[in-house]
């Protein structure tokens, strides 16, 4: 039997995630839906012919009126904690929406619930869903072309939300870059190198023209704990070519060099997939990618239903307790940005100060 689910959030993201991703997972039933603001509860209703007693304003109402087995969280990222709580203490299994949470404290305290409960807690870094990132994971695990030593990675895009609409709050966002879509990237590291951060440096600003009110563009050098150094750009309002939103990585082996890219201009199609192998002295040979029926966000879900009903998860999955380590290189990656220093990912979440700032 498919899972059952009751998403919170319908948002921009939210009804997104329930008009072009549930649909096409076979794996999920979706019982009910949660908005807290009663004209966007109503336009659910009509877009998605929801049924009445099937939209709530509050995830309390939903989980005593529904018989869900699992909760899927797209809602602001500030909400995320007490609402996996909440799901967690009702037994129901969780997805969310990256960033996991907004500390890496409530991040332990939660997958410490989860845990107690037998429960599945599983945010979707669907970025890890694409054959481009999955086959360059396995190249450098099975060390095609040798140990990686150096990773360059370019994110680069120009966004006018203002020409379209004017009432969308990306410009307001903390972090528009380093927590909204960086956290995919340093994810993309951990998952593909097969290591885990150790220290990062990383520089934010603000480019010419600039709308957003905190800086839309970064440089961060990242290290490695077996010895592999990324160097990171990302810019939302770039004047180069627009790059596929995984990013171009070129990564430096002992014998040659990985070239790949994922996630196009939407997750529904894998036309921004490539990957690319040249060792040295040779030409550039394109590498065949898997087949993926679902991919990005569907597959998330589809990787969490299947978890929910088996109980085991893919190696590509995102647990909640091992995302932790995503979401400290990226609280790292700001930290940085705000002291001016180079900072130990292992110092975030220990309570630990620089320059008046808890870190």
């Amino acid at each position: 039997m498919p899972t059952r689910v009751v998403q919170v959030g319908l948002g921009r993201w939210g009804i997104d995630w329930a008009e072009t991703v549930v649909p096409h997972v076979a794996e999920v039933e979706m019982v009910g839906w949660v908005e807290p603001n009663p004209e966007v509860l109503d336009r659910v209703k009509t877009r998605l012919r929801a049924r009445p007693n099937q939209c709530f304003p509050t995830l309390d109402a939903a989980l005593s009126h529904t018989s869900a087995d699992a909760v899927l969280i797209t809602a602001n990222v500030g909400a995320h904690a007490s609402l996996i709580a909440l799901a967690l203490e009702a037994g129901k299994h969780v997805l969310v929406e990256k960033p996991f949470v907004s500390t890496i404290v409530e991040a332990e305290q939660l997958v410490d619930l989860a845990d107690r409960y037998h429960l599945v807690l599983m945010v979707s870094q669907n970025f890890r869903f694409f054959p481009a990132a999955i086959t360059a994971a396995r190249l450098v695990r099975e060390q095609a072309l040798g140990p990686v030593g150096a990773v360059h990675i370019e994110f680069r895009r120009f966004v006018d939300y203002a020409a379209t609409d004017e009432a969308y709050g990306h410009y307001s966002l903390r972090q528009p870059l380093l927590e909204e879509l960086s956290i995919h990237h340093f994810d993309l590291m951990r998952m593909v190198l097969g290591q885990e951060p150790r220290e990062v440096y990383c520089r934010a600003w603000q480019p010419t023209g600039s709308s957003f009110q905190e800086p839309p563009a970064a440089a961060a050098t990242i290290s490695f704990d077996r010895g592999t150094i990324v160097t990171y750009r990302g810019n939302w309002l770039s004047g180069g070519v627009e790059t596929p939103y995984g990013g171009e990585w070129h990564m430096e082996c002992a014998e040659g060099e990985i070239m790949w890219t994922c996630r196009g201009d939407r997750d529904v199609t894998l036309n921004g997939d490539h990957v690319i192998i040249r060792k040295r002295g040779q030409p550039a040979v394109p590498i065949g990618l898997p087949e993926m029926p679902l991919f990005g966000r569907r597959e998330s879900l589809a990787t969490f239903a299947r978890a929910v009903e088996t109980g085991t998860v893919t190696p590509f999955a995102s647990l909640g307790r091992g995302n932790i380590a995503s979401l400290a290189l990226m609280q790292a990656a700001i930290a940085s940005v705000t002291t001016g220093c180079v900072m130990p990912v292992e110092a975030i979440g220990q309570g630990n100060t620089k320059g008046g700032l808890r870190i």
